[in-house]
């Protein structure tokens, strides 16, 4: 253990370790919500170089409640198909995207990452309440009653002595610390937790390219061709992205060779088409924590999970460890029992490893290299496609258990993503849904006879921040007990209809906490969800006109 640090503590409510895209968002969700969260960063300045290359809808949703969507929106690019070819060109898997998927955003998206990073680094720069150490390296974890110790050090001086490094290393402490500091995080080294393996690991070559002249190139496309196995994406508008397998005989030095890399894409593309601005071998993995808390230390993003990019939902999926932790910790830090936390790993795990598993699945189909082997996948898959026997779509999993209402006959929406629609409030103003219910918890009822009995229940909902809407055929009138909203494309209806439920309670993070099917059970759901919050706070109201 090194000395301590000789410099007076810096206090915050949340110290974060990693200011990657998983936590940006989570600083700035903790910041929005008033807290002050300290970020602890070994770079001077951003990476401005890509990693990862897409994003989906839901991602998309949650940079609308950042309020940068439209933004980030500018640097990116919609996709609407995404094929699996054999090394011929023959089509063996076609996936079809829609332009608004269920969280009311396109659903497959391309992007430059540097343009994403700059957007959340001014919206987390410009969030009160948010500081962040830059050019600094969080060692020394300990944990002291009700607070978390890290030594925040220059990155300079990691791995050397250097003449008063004591004097510019700053010991911080916050209520809790949270690793989002990558694959090789530090802070889930320090704890001793460990990783299941799923065994998916692949050496590639990254290739990135900025386009100075239109070139008619493949936006999404993977070759299983078991000479190479390639990977052919966009990056946003401007920006290119290939992949290639990796022979072990081949060494890093050959493979970052740029006169190397023109070869391997001078089938689709020239000096004359495009620069290189990034080469880098990188190994895919299937990594999973076996715990993602350890006291007042928790994981998120990469530093929890790592998987292959085959789904493309890395930082997707380390975008929803953030948002589903940041109104957890937002809740305890008002005075909520602590054992909310233990909720974070519960639902978070099993829907990574799910996602985690399709990946490797698909990785595999992939990077086929024995020529029969790849022979045989090509026809059973060609076979499949001409009797229209295609492989079903994977169906990202919802939450089993967590902090969700109990288990309920005829409650099917429990632990289900809630939709986003278009709905218009005030009338005639037509908007995306999660712009008229804010981003607390929410009660939406089918019509206003749901909740008109339920006055004590709703002032007692009001007072852990619920919001209450009610969907009515007009939205011109303003409900003693609710706001209505008008559902312009009946797509809430027909949400409700398939899940025969009368009213239903969301959670910050839109996944459904329970759902009932009539009036008289409406009560019962309010009362239990206000006594699992029991905040001795209570959190602002977020409903917006």
């Amino acid at each position: 253990m090194s000395a301590p640090a000789s410099r007076p503590a810096e206090s915050y409510d949340v110290l974060i370790v990693g200011y990657g895209p998983a936590g940006m968002v989570l600083s700035a969700l903790l910041g929005s919500r008033g807290h002050r969260v300290g970020v602890i960063e070994r770079y001077a300045g951003l990476y401005n170089l890509p990693r990862a290359a897409t994003f989906d809808d839901d991602a998309m949703r949650l940079l609308q409640k950042l309020g940068i969507a439209g933004r980030v929106a500018v640097g990116t690019r919609v996709q609407r198909s995404y094929n699996w070819c054999n090394a011929a060109g023959e089509t063996l898997i076609g996936n079809e995207f829609s332009d608004f998927g269920r969280s009311g955003w396109p659903e497959f998206n391309m992007m430059f990452q540097p343009v994403l990073e700059r957007e959340l680094d001014d919206l987390c720069r410009r969030t009160p309440g948010v500081e962040i150490l830059r050019g600094r390296v969080a060692t020394d974890f300990r944990q002291t009653g009700d607070a978390v110790e890290v030594v925040a050090r220059p990155a300079d001086e990691l791995g050397r002595a250097a003449t008063g490094s004591e004097d510019r290393a700053q010991r911080v402490t916050a209520r809790f610390a949270v690793g989002c500091d990558g694959g090789n995080s530090s802070l889930r080294s320090s704890l001793g937790i460990e990783i299941d393996d799923y065994g998916f690991q692949e050496p590639w070559l990254v290739c990135d390219f900025r386009l100075t002249r239109e070139v008619d190139l493949p936006m999404a496309l993977q070759y299983g061709d078991p000479e190479q196995p390639t990977s052919i994406i966009s990056i946003g508008p401007h920006h290119h992205r290939f992949s290639f397998m990796l022979d072990e005989a081949v060494s890093s030095a050959e493979a970052v060779d740029p006169a190397h890399v023109w070869r391997l894409v001078k089938r689709w593309i020239t000096p004359e088409d495009a620069e290189l601005i990034r080469v880098a071998p990188y190994t895919f993995r299937s990594t999973v924590a076996r715990e993602w808390k350890q006291g007042r230390f928790l994981l998120a993003g990469d530093a929890a999970h790592q998987m292959p990019p085959f789904l493309g939902q890395g930082m997707c999926s380390g975008f929803r460890d953030a948002h589903n932790l940041a109104w957890k910790l937002d809740l305890v830090l008002r005075g909520s029992d602590e054992k909310l936390l233990d909720t974070y790993a519960a639902e978070r795990s099993p829907h990574v490893r799910a996602i985690t598993e399709k990946a490797v699945e698909l990785g595999r189909i992939q990077t086929i290299r024995d020529k029969r082997a790849a022979r045989l996948r090509d026809e059973e898959l060609l076979r499949r496609k001409r009797a229209a026997q295609l492989p079903e779509g994977f169906r990202f999993p919802g939450y089993d258990a967590g902090f969700l209402a109990a288990d309920a006959p005829g409650d099917s929406a429990r632990g289900e993503l809630f939709p986003q629609a278009w709905v218009a409030h005030p009338p005639g103003r037509r908007q995306r849904f999660d712009d008229v219910s804010g981003s607390g918890w929410l009660l939406l009822a089918r019509d206003a006879a749901v909740i008109a009995d339920h006055n004590d229940n709703l002032a007692a909902w009001r007072t852990v921040g619920g919001a209450v809407l009610v969907l009515g055929a007009s939205a011109d009138s303003e409900l003693e007990a609710g706001t209505a909203i008008d559902d312009v494309d009946d797509a809430y209806r027909r949400w409700f209809d398939e899940h025969a439920c009368a009213a239903v309670v969301v959670r910050p993070d839109w996944y459904v906490y329970g759902s009932v099917a009539s009036a008289d059970l409406l009560g019962t759901l309010l009362r239990a969800c206000v006594s699992d919050l029991c905040p001795q706070r209570p959190v602002p109201g977020t409903l917006q006109a």
